[in-house]
């Protein structure tokens, strides 16, 4: 497999398109601008190109009149990997922490981003064509091959419904006494492993006493905390995110 040097490439874009040599392919309108004005590069230069499906590609930009450009795919650098199958599910909070959430979350290698509707949200309405566009901007910034999938913001036992048995839900209750988030991580994975895994967040008014006691009942549920501080629901889906990936996920 031939290997992409970073300083050769000038940039880094997802795009949709399917990925074979020498397949010419037209970038969106405001990829297009970013590389011709934005990053002001021109023939020959190397972009790196992935799509979710194909692995990541060397290819070359060709100028099209003044703002115009063409990439070719030349050569495969990296075959296809997916990202752990890891989601994180959370009470949205106000826009700008919202798409801090989307972004640190797709850089923490999630599958999955599903902001949901608990007794205490205060958010009505989620902007989901942002808060993918957060996440294409940030698996562009980090190589990540694959981009996490945004779901439709739903109410809470919807999504947890959607878990399987075998996926652990990750229950951070910020009002509860559980164990410390990555001793009750090490020490369930310790007796099976966690593949599969679900990081439930509440929001900046925690959960219900209704949703919490359902929530605990689950079987599949773990119950933990993260510290003896109240953190921002942003902060607490990054804290999670990172006890899980250091003991049971791709940083392990």
């Amino acid at each position: 497999m031939w290997q992409m040097n970073a300083a050769d490439t000038k940039a880094r874009l997802y795009v949709e398109d399917d990925l074979a040599e020498g397949r010419t392919l037209q970038p969106a309108s405001d990829q297009q601008h970013y590389l011709v004005n934005v990053m002001r590069l021109g023939d020959g230069d190397v972009v790196g190109l992935f799509n979710g499906r194909d692995g990541e590609w060397r290819s070359i930009l060709q100028r099209e009149g003044k703002r115009g450009c063409s990439l070719t795919p030349q050569i495969q650098t990296r075959q296809q990997q997916s990202s752990p199958d890891l989601w994180l599910v959370f009470a949205p909070v106000k826009k700008a922490r919202l798409d801090f959430i989307a972004q640190k979350a797709s850089e923490m290698g999630c599958s999955r981003i599903w902001p949901v509707r608990t007794d205490y949200c205060q958010v009505s309405r989620v902007n989901d064509d942002r808060m993918l566009a957060n996440a294409i901007e940030a698996a562009e910034q980090t190589e990540r091959l694959d981009i996490a999938q945004i779901m439709p913001f739903s109410p809470v036992f919807d999504a947890l419904s959607a878990c399987d048995d075998d996926r652990t839900i990750i229950f951070c209750d910020e009002a509860s006494a559980g164990d410390p988030a990555a001793n009750a991580i090490a020490r369930l994975a310790d007796a099976r492993p966690i593949e599969r895994a679900a990081v439930v967040i509440g929001p900046e008014g925690g959960f219900s006493p209704a949703e919490r006691s359902r929530i605990d009942s689950l079987q599949n549920s773990l119950k933990l905390s993260l510290g003896p501080r109240i953190l921002r629901a942003d902060t607490a889906a990054i804290a999670a995110l990172t006890c899980y990936q250091s003991v049971c996920g791709d940083w392990a």
